[in-house]
């Protein structure tokens, strides 16, 4: 009978010592790979990449050997810069893009002079073509209303911060106010999922594209997606409402 005195245990045979000897994580005199989703190790990170790339694809890039917490957001990787570069430039300024929902958010932030876009005009623009509210929200709007522009003045000061009247968040200088003021926070949705079963809403098209992106409702593909706002904004947008 053989004995281990490190673990305690006792074997009936050398053999069996033998076995333990090698095999048992205790007497490794080496570093080990581990599976972060199971509970193997392997020998070499060689190894560990052959068991990733099988057993746990879903949440495992094998280019970059790099893992993700789950399926979504290894998608999201796979979708990014990284693996398909800036193949989308904006009409306008020929800026390229990752995403359609990439140039999206350039049109909506209003930096790009060429188009002389920015967020509330792009809205106006969708309404324009979504005369039947298929990715837009039925909005009761007066004349004018989108021009109106709302700001904060040294008013807001409340002896320690300034105040946004709305939310009641504060900001230490007047100008992070009005920047929390001049974003979307507190506007309303104004565009929807069209797949009923899903009833999702947005306060920007960048949302609902990058929805569409992803691939949750099926409704359109994310190659498709990409493709169409390879042809313009507003051409991406026709084929979102035609195909909901």
């Amino acid at each position: 009978m053989a004995y281990c005195n490190a673990c305690n245990r006792s074997f009936p045979h050398g053999e069996a010592y033998n076995q333990h000897i090698q095999n048992s994580p205790a007497h490794r005199s080496y570093d080990t790979y581990d599976c972060q989703f199971c509970d193997r190790d392997f020998y070499s990170e060689q190894s560990r990449h052959q068991h990733y790339s099988s057993s746990h694809s879903s949440r495992y890039c094998v280019d970059c050997k790099r893992t993700f917490m789950n399926e979504n957001n290894l998608m999201q990787h796979l979708h990014s810069r990284t693996h398909v570069g800036a193949s989308i430039q904006c009409p306008w300024c020929k800026v390229g893009f990752a995403t359609a929902s990439g140039v999206t958010i350039h049109l909506e932030s209003g930096r790009c002079t060429a188009s002389g876009l920015n967020r509330q005009k792009l809205n106006h623009m969708v309404h324009q073509l979504d005369r039947k509210n298929i990715i837009t929200r039925p909005m009761l709007t007066l004349p004018g209303y989108s021009n109106v522009e709302t700001f904060a003045t040294d008013r807001s000061w409340n002896g320690r911060a300034y105040e946004c009247y709305l939310c009641n968040r504060e900001f230490t200088s007047l100008n992070g106010l009005n920047n929390h003021i001049k974003s979307p926070v507190h506007e309303q949705n104004l565009y929807r999922c069209p797949k009923i079963s899903c009833g999702r809403e947005y306060k920007l098209l960048s949302g609902l594209v990058q929805h569409f992106e992803s691939e949750s409702c099926g409704i359109m593909r994310f190659g498709v997606v990409q493709s169409q706002a390879r042809g313009g904004i507003q051409n991406m947008v026709g084929r979102m409402i035609r195909d909901s």
